[in-house]
């Protein structure tokens, strides 16, 4: 396995361990709470990786099949969250709903084939990324651990 995405499946593993835990020893209305009107709470955050999840989990697996370069759609993160209403949904569905989606995408990165990883990446607007898929996996759980850090500090 490629060791730059052994070491970004080791972090998600390490996250899969570790944060559904952390995230239910919060009180409903701590998880509940916005900081300001238009921040989210920590139950819209880790429902905002939930819907993360869900986008990069096409993307990981329609690009081993798509072609080269990759067309990587963009979503409207704001009205994903504010859609699924997350304030409103079970704090311990929340998380093992988190867990397992991000277990699957765990075994999708493990699995990965070595000859996809440098499949390069396109914009909606078919302007050239300067990302590969490897650097779009790793970018995943950058983008996760940046939010755990908001929820958890």
């Amino acid at each position: 396995m490629n060791t730059e995405l052994k070491k970004a499946a080791e972090r998600l593993q390490n996250n899969i361990d570790s944060v559904p835990g952390r995230f239910l020893k919060y009180s409903e209305e701590e998880l509940s709470k916005k900081p300001a009107p238009k921040k989210w709470s920590k139950k819209e955050i880790l429902g905002h990786l939930i819907d993360s999840a869900a986008n990069n989990h096409h993307r990981f697996v329609k690009s081993q099949f798509d072609g080269d370069p990759f067309f990587v759609n963009s979503y409207s993160q704001d009205d994903w969250v504010n859609t699924q209403r997350y304030n409103e949904i079970d704090s311990k569905f929340l998380a093992e709903l988190w867990k397992m989606y991000n277990m699957h995408l765990h075994w999708l990165m493990v699995n990965f084939p070595e000859d996809k990883l440098k499949v390069k990446c396109k914009a909606e607007d078919a302007t050239e990324l300067k990302e590969n898929i490897l650097l779009l996996i790793k970018d995943y759980v950058d983008h996760m651990n940046h939010h755990l850090e908001q929820i958890f500090n």
